[in-house]
């Protein structure tokens, strides 16, 4: 049996919610906690933010479990500056600076403790951290990790697991490594985190390596933990290894697929090219497919260019989530890379009838505690000038080292010219060029957090951009990395 689609999810969480105020029931923290988790799956922010009213007007806002949640809840719907916010209100709310002399040296150092009578607790500190993560604040991270080990969790599971989730999140994979090989003990969670983190860094064959481990040391896997496996098989293309990991969870641990598991086997046969057996292991599932399945099945459609299974695709997703913008946009572009402009302007004209805006895409990083967004074109930086300068010498260097705009996919019936200057003022280029200017250690990695995936031709330019710098690049965008040294990226070119 499969899960409820998104749809009916969104349907339910919003009519029980008003139900229940209705009914003068108050809801508690663990029931804003499960609703803001469900803004956060569906990407809703918008009813994420309502919810957010409700949790400051009931004083459950500063509660630990809700303010995770809304950490989570904006930063997966790309509201980075209010994730931030909220982040920073959680981490002041528990913790708070003092001066002591802790090492008994004589000398007074900084250190922030919890603001608890009952003293520290280590679920305080594997929530902080794992929020840390979600927003890609590193060095709040790191300082936790510090933190724990001070007071003396270093050795709690909770805090592991979170240690290992949180630096595989902001790219810092070995660490990540690290942190779980320091633990003592692994539980499902432990095995999942780690698998999970060399899966999104491109690392299949060592996560198919870490699962058998798992299994060999006796701990049954979860339905999670197969979510990344697949993921892992997906993202360096291995079907007949996807397959039979789809098999064994059903045959060897009884785990019943979830819709999650369907997209990921979309996803794998999508990405090799197999479109058309991806739309008929969709017509084979034993239940309904709903809009995650579709929308990966219309990336997989976009990505090779089959229009016939693309359009079969978008007609079910604007069936189930009509208001979605996004089967538009990439029906779209699919007739817009057959040049089929006729139809692009229909497509377009229908999204203007329903006031149907496409996602901006977004680029940012941290820089000294401070969240810099970039979107194309953007100006609005105070370091504008400065930036489109190196920019512009940044372009004329890596195309005498070979790089060639690809005006290919620039989806807009326009001279070739004009396509390139658009190209050539993406977000990903104005943010790795800001890196370049504010990160000035050459032995630090530049790391930009995107909302959407990385176009083809930002991959190519951050390739050349590493080679001719010599800087590491590091971009992470929805459950994905790409880490570039030496113009070469650990996708291998697969993604």
């Amino acid at each position: 049996m499969c899960n409820v689609d998104h749809r009916t999810t969104k349907y339910w969480y919003s009519v029980l919610l008003r139900e229940m105020l209705n009914e003068g029931v108050r809801p508690n923290h663990t029931t804003y906690s499960s609703l803001l988790k469900a803004c956060a799956n569906l990407g809703d922010q918008d009813s994420g933010r309502q919810i957010h009213a409700h949790c400051i007007k009931s004083n459950l806002a500063n509660i630990n479990v809700v303010g995770n949640a809304l950490v989570s809840m904006y930063a997966e719907s790309g509201c980075m500056a209010e994730a931030t916010q909220a982040f920073d209100q959680l981490y002041e709310k528990n913790l708070v600076s003092f001066s002591c002399d802790f090492d008994g040296d004589g000398r007074s150092q900084d250190y922030l403790i919890q603001r608890m009578d009952v003293g520290i607790s280590t679920f305080t500190f594997a929530s902080l951290i794992s929020a840390a993560a979600s927003v890609g604040l590193l060095t709040k991270g790191q300082q936790l990790h510090a933190l724990s080990l001070k007071a003396g969790f270093g050795s709690d599971r909770g805090i592991g697991n979170s240690l290992v989730s949180m630096y595989s999140r902001c790219g810092y994979l070995e660490d990540a490594c690290q942190a779980f090989d320091e633990m003592n003990g692994h539980n499902v969670i432990s095995w999942t985190s780690m698998i999970s983190g060399l899966a999104k860094h491109g690392y299949a064959e060592r996560a198919l390596e870490l699962f058998h481990d798992m299994i060999s040391a006796g701990v049954k896997p979860n339905d999670v933990t197969y979510i990344a496996v697949l993921s892992a098989c997906s993202h360096s293309g291995l079907v007949k290894e996807g397959k039979e990991h789809f098999r064994m969870m059903q045959k060897d641990h009884g785990l019943i697929p979830r819709m999650e598991h369907y997209a990921c086997m979309v996803d794998l046969l999508g990405r090799s090219g197999l479109v058309k057996e991806a739309l008929d292991f969709i017509n084979e599932m034993p239940c309904k497919a709903d809009t995650l399945v579709w929308k990966t099945l219309l990336g997989a459609c976009k990505t090779h260019n089959n229009m016939d299974v693309g359009e079969i695709a978008a007609k079910h997703i604007i069936e189930l989530e009509p208001q979605d913008p996004a089967p538009y946009v990439l029906l779209s572009n699919l007739y817009a890379d057959a040049g089929l402009w006729d139809q692009v302007a229909r497509i377009r004209s229908a999204m203007r009838n329903k006031n149907l805006m496409k996602e901006t895409g977004l680029s940012w990083m941290h820089v000294e505690n401070t969240i810099h967004e970039f979107r194309a074109g953007d100006t609005s930086h105070p370091q504008a000038e400065e930036i489109y300068t190196k920019l512009d010498k940044l372009i004329r260097d890596i195309k005498g080292m070979g790089y060639v705009p690809n005006t290919s996919i620039v989806l807009h019936d326009m001279p070739d010219e004009l396509k390139e200057q658009f190209l050539l003022q993406h977000s990903e280029k104005i943010a790795v060029t800001f890196g370049l200017i504010s990160c000035t250690s050459a032995a630090k990695p530049i790391r930009i957090f995107k909302n959407l995936r990385v176009c083809a031709d930002c991959h190519s330019a951050l390739k050349y951009v590493s080679k001719a710098t010599g800087r590491e690049i590091i971009l992470r965008y929805s459950n994905r990395f790409h880490m570039m040294k030496d113009g070469e990226c650990s996708c291998g070119e697969y993604w």
